[in-house]
């Protein structure tokens, strides 16, 4: 019986290899000298199970597809076995311990991790921190009308390329492109910081949001590169608290600046904090070996997928224009306004088209978001960003307005949601180290913040502050809670070629839940607020209110009306936290979709590219 089974296995193993090596053969065919030599196996050395390749398996066959080339380079790759632990295409990881071996420890990982926290937190900062210094810069340059476009350019071009970066690392050296993604992102603040008109201001903030496309999905990969799977979950956890510190600090700090130095400072900070980032990287992570290193650049670009970026692009172009119009700039009805709504379907099905023909080449590969794990972190976290923008964008109105406090003292008395969102997401993230299982957190953080949402909705002009830090420390602790989970679930289920396109997909979602929700956000508030007003304050024009801004409603208001106009300004408001309500309920609902699984006692390797 036992000379059965091991001539049985030899037989498959022979079966195997000479299958493998009709593989390399077709792929020595489509490339050339780019491939090594060919090195003979021995089967009496042998000591796991040879590698699986699409000719071996039943039912397949190697043959040109839309994907094109990316067939051959998909299975030139080293896959390693099932018993050896590690992902097999679509397989889930073994059960066996991860060699720990490999990765960084000690200072040396401590060193890069506060590197990789420094870029996030750069980057988010950008986000917030412009937000008190518009107001004078729309002054120095005479261009008010630009103000939409300040927030819009960084947003579009983050939003839009982050799926192409992530097929970059997957084909390209991670380091450099990590590296280049940052000297892209500090040229865009020199541009806005020399700044000496609008448009050259427009064109930094874009510039600056093409290289931050690139660095938050590109520090999750280096981490996954860094870090054994079970220990990741904290290290996250610190990426992504970056997030709230930047949302505190931003604000009150570019106040400071606007009030004390100059507007130019917001952007000029950048730079040592950039630096430092850059060198850190650059001295203390180094590549794993490439799997895709022998291949021509000429090959790998094609992988990138530069026509669906381009259709994405356009795409995202007309949904945020026709968001921004709606309503505010133009009536809905405007041709503006339907026109580049009609124009956003359209690309998108021709996106959507392409990326079906492209299959693996795709921008964002169907066969990576059709896994049911990466397919409800993507919408988790846009339905969980819609509702968290909201807040961060809108709380600030009410403090401002309805409280009659500064820009600065307004994004002091937030500091209870962000902190909360940041001490959360670390005791969690330390939390899901130590159980292993991270779904039960997110259904508990999303319920929580549901609640949360539902209590911010019930405030009023009159709220004492134990209601309004009561229930920001409670929704800042739901969405702290289940933050970063979409980012930890992804790097479980997936295998380490499809790592890096996972953590764009799932950062680009996010990204673009947050545009949006500032934008039907703004629409629900500014409609609210022309509706109310005469409700409330019988006699006083809506437009001057809305022009004054919430910082000046007190000084274009008479003193007899203002009551009725706080009134009108604190009910604008809560309405646009009903777009917080529900999407935090669709994203507590989507987490009963995630699948039960564990960062612990998985041997997978490093979650980058191959």
């Amino acid at each position: 019986m036992h000379d059965k089974s091991l001539e049985a296995t030899e037989g498959t193993q022979e079966g195997r290899v000479t299958s493998e090596g009709n593989d390399v053969r077709d792929n020595e065919e489509a490339f050339g000298d780019a491939f090594p030599e060919k090195k003979e196996v021995d089967l009496n050395t042998q000591s796991t199970p040879p590698i699986h390749t699409t000719a071996s398996r039943p039912g397949s066959a190697h043959k040109s597809t839309g994907g094109g080339e990316d067939k051959d380079i998909v299975e030139t790759e080293k896959r390693p076995s099932r018993r050896s632990g590690e992902h097999t295409g679509d397989d889930a990881p073994a059960e066996d311990e991860e060699d720990e071996s490999k990765y960084l420890s000690g200072i040396k990982l401590a060193i890069l991790s506060l590197g990789l926290c420094l870029t996030t937190f750069v980057i988010a900062l950008d986000n917030t921190i412009i937000a008190t210094a518009i107001p004078k810069i729309t002054t120095v340059f005479n261009s008010l009308e630009d103000v939409g476009w300040y927030g819009s350019a960084y947003l579009l071009t983050t939003c839009s390329l982050q799926p192409s970066f992530g097929k970059v690392y997957t084909y390209f050296d991670v380091k450099y492109t990590y590296l280049f993604a940052l000297l892209l992102f500090e040229v865009g603040s020199v541009i806005c910081a020399a700044a000496t008109s609008s448009p050259m201001f427009i064109v930094g903030r874009a510039v600056a949001g093409a290289g931050a496309a690139a660095l938050f999905s590109g520090g999750m990969t280096i981490i996954g590169y860094s870090v054994p799977l079970r220990k990741r979950p904290i290290y996250i956890a610190a990426l992504s608290s970056m997030f709230g510190i930047a949302s505190v600090v931003g604000p009150i700090l570019g106040g400071a600046f606007t009030d004390n130095v100059s507007w130019r400072w917001c952007f000029w900070i950048n730079l040592p904090f950039g630096g430092v980032s850059l060198a850190v990287v650059f001295f203390f992570f180094s590549n794993p070996e490439r799997q895709y290193s022998h291949i021509p650049v000429k090959a790998r670009l094609k992988e990138v997928d530069l026509v669906g970026a381009t259709f994405l692009i356009c795409a995202i172009v007309s949904l945020l224009l026709a968001l921004q119009w709606g309503g505010q700039t133009y009536p809905w009805k405007n041709s503006k306004v339907w026109g580049t709504l009609l124009g956003f379907g359209l690309i998108i099905l021709v996106f959507i088209a392409i990326q079906i023909y492209q299959k693996d080449r795709a921008t964002i590969p169907l066969r990576v978001l059709k896994k049911r794990t990466v397919l409800v972190s993507c919408l988790f976290t846009a339905f969980l960003s819609m509702a968290l923008y909201t807040h961060i964008f809108y709380l600030p109105f009410y403090f401002q307005a309805s409280k009659g406090t500064s820009a600065e003292e307004s994004g002091i008395r937030t500091i209870a949601y962000l902190v909360s969102i940041t001490v959360a997401s670390l005791i969690v993230g330390g939390a899901i180290t130590f159980v292993g299982y991270y779904s039960p957190f997110m259904w508990l953080g999303s319920a929580l913040f549901c609640i949360g949402c539902g209590l911010l909705y019930t405030l009023k002009v009159a709220s004492p502050p134990g209601q309004w830090i009561g229930y920001q420390i409670l929704a800042g602790a739901g969405a702290g809670a289940s933050v970063q989970i979409p980012f930890i679930a992804v790097q479980v289920v997936t295998n380490e070629k499809d790592m890096p396109t996972a953590n764009a997909c799932v950062m680009f979602f996010n990204s673009l839940g947050g545009a949006i929700a500032i934008s039907i956000a703004q629409n629900i508030f500014v409609n609210s607020l022309a509706r109310e007003i005469p409700r409330y304050a019988p006699g006083m024009d809506p437009r001057v209110v809305i022009h004054a801004g919430a910082t000046y409603v007190r000084d274009v208001v008479p003193p007899e009306l203002l009551p009725g106009v706080l009134e009108a300004y604190t009910h604008a408001i809560v309405s646009a936290f009903i777009l917080a309500i529900a999407t935090s309920g669709l994203g507590f609902f989507i987490s009963f979709g995630m699948e039960w699984k564990s960062v612990k006692g998985k041997k997978i390797m490093a979650a980058g590219a191959a």
